[in-house]
């Protein structure tokens, strides 16, 4: 038993390293680069990571709890104590947001803001960078206050300082209204003055974040507003039940070409463009679910935030703020689509599971816990394998058809379509690839095929290509139409209505849009846009 005690007692140095390993693994995993070689390069990339490297931390903390049980003990020995696992998480996660933070600072200043997007650094768009930055401060804080060693500290609130400024870079209104939330925080909270200074400093900084909110991007504003009433006119339709999963993806562009029929002169016309995501997890889960969903998903919000809160524990309040945070992206952005944003919901998920679980280590559940975590964590990676296999095997055929060969892939796409039968996007990438290959009536069926899930501008513009390769002309004009009313600034559902009327032998038509594509005003003078008014 005493080499047994020596023995962990000596191993909890290697199981801090291990663990501080895998934390560094998976927070990088959340903030990797964009890589060939998938179908989505942004976002496939981090999930395929964060997955794997959470499965084989699932695996360590299974043989760690186990050797713990095995030796009767709860804890190292003294002079070999533990690292709190929230250090630990704390200052991997501050690392690789600082080193992440470094990387869209330097792509900001080498590259120029090229259209006055902001900094995005390994994302593909501005919020994403915002999201996963401002998830981090809370912990970045909780390294800062905790660290003691003061070259730590300095270099932990440096480092804050760092991803601050990087947010305010990647102009993005919900991080700063974020970094605006975590002021009032700060002074309401730390700052020692009567409450009535507080409140005052408070509201000033609440006012500012609206001002600054209301006019900043104002094209981008009423792009929102347009989108959430066009969102209420779904709801409206299935307030109780909703559209059930997928709805918003299935039904929503059709809303929009329905509206832009109406109003064709609308001020909205100018802004449209394809929408997957009503930019606000509550109104998709309405959308979706019903009101059932976006009530139980800000209980749970509010549930988890309150009672973290109240806790004494130093990583609870952490965690709170950063749910806080995620709570602000959720009202205005779609962070459900990056890992650390689940994540940090899994954290606190297990924090608050943790008082409830059974306090006798020794009993029936603690044995079994460490097989369960090994079971699931197998289950995981097989999943993901499996995945991983079908992606690249669909990426590399993707990629063969940019080349020209996109009837030799017809085989490989065949066999994946077995796995991907109701992926839209797969369906989508399908029949246009059958559309080169010159397969016009399998690709017209995969087209209907892909419109069970998803109504999309581009599956509209495909499908009257399609029909008008067929010789279905009034099919042809019916689909081009409607990618005309879905995005009223474009200019390829134009041209596909000239060439079906002119292959029609409605040349009267044909010279109407002929002329309604020279009068027309282009949003961005693209290469595809500058083709088509040259052919005019």
């Amino acid at each position: 038993m005493v080499n047994d005690g020596r023995t962990f007692a000596m191993s909890c140095g290697k199981a801090d390293a291990l663990l501080f390993g895998l934390y560094l693994c998976l927070c990088a995993a959340c903030f990797f680069p964009r890589t060939a070689g998938f179908s989505d390069e942004w976002l496939l990339p981090k999930w395929y990571l964060a997955l794997a490297v959470t499965a084989v931390l699932a695996m360590a903390e299974g043989y760690l709890f186990y050797i713990k049980g095995s030796n009767g003990q709860a804890g190292c020995r003294k002079g070999h104590s533990e690292v709190p696992r929230s250090m630990l998480f704390s200052a991997a996660l501050s690392i690789v947001a600082t080193l992440e933070s470094l990387y869209a600072l330097g792509l900001f200043f080498l590259q120029g803001d090229a259209g006055g997007i902001g900094a995005m650094g390994p994302f593909d768009n501005p919020a994403g960078l915002a999201l996963c930055l401002c998830l981090s401060l809370p912990f970045m804080y909780h390294f800062a206050r905790h660290s003691r060693s003061g070259t730590l500290q300095l270099a932990a609130y440096a480092a804050m300082c760092l991803a601050v400024t990087t947010v305010c870079l990647s102009r993005s209104r919900t991080g700063i209204l974020c970094l605006a939330a975590f002021l009032c925080v700060i002074l309401f909270v730390r700052l020692k003055i009567r409450w009535w200074l507080k409140a005052a400093c408070v509201a000033t900084v609440c006012l500012g974040a609206a001002v600054f909110a209301m006019t900043r991007k104002a094209d981008s504003s009423s792009g929102r507003r347009f989108i959430l009433e066009r969102s209420w006119e779904l709801i409206v339709q299935k307030p109780w039940t909703g559209h059930g999963r997928g709805g918003f993806e299935r039904e929503y562009m059709q809303i929009q070409g329905q509206y832009f029929a109406r109003h064709p002169e609308s001020g909205y016309a100018w802004l449209a463009d394809e929408v997957r995501h009503p930019l606000n997890e509550f109104v998709l889960a309405w959308v979706d679910y019903g009101v059932a969903a976006p009530c139980l998903l800000a209980l749970c919000f509010a549930v988890a935030v309150y009672r973290l809160g109240r806790r004494k524990e130093d990583f609870s309040p952490t965690l709170a703020c950063s749910l806080s945070a995620l709570f602000v992206f959720a009202c205005f952005s779609y962070p459900s689509k990056y890992p650390l944003a689940w994540l940090v919901a899994a954290l606190a998920l297990v924090s608050l599971a943790r008082r409830h679980l059974p306090a006798n280590k020794r009993g029936r559940f603690w044995q079994v816990f460490p097989v369960a975590l090994w079971a699931a964590a197998a289950t995981l990676l097989a999943g993901i394998g499996v995945e991983y296999h079908y992606e690249r095997t669909w990426s590399r055929a993707a990629r063969r058809c940019l080349y020209g060969h996109s009837e030799r892939m017809m085989p490989v796409y065949a066999r994946l379509h077995r796995h991907y039968a109701r992926n839209p996007y797969f369906l989508y990438n399908y029949a246009a690839e059958q559309f080169y290959a010159e397969r016009f009536a399998p690709a017209l069926e995969t087209a209907k095929e892909c419109r069970a899930y998803w109504s999309s501008y581009n599956l509209e513009l495909l499908t009257g290509d399609i029909c008008r390769h067929l010789g279905r002309h009034e099919e042809a004009i019916a689909h081009y139409r409607q990618a005309g009313h879905m995005c009223p600034v474009r200019f390829a559902p134009l041209e596909g209505l000239y060439h079906a009327y002119k292959d029609s032998g409605q040349t009267d038509k044909a010279d109407s849009i002929s002329a309604v594509i020279r009068g027309k005003k282009a949003k961005v003078l693209s290469p595809e846009v500058a083709r088509i008014k040259k052919n005019f």
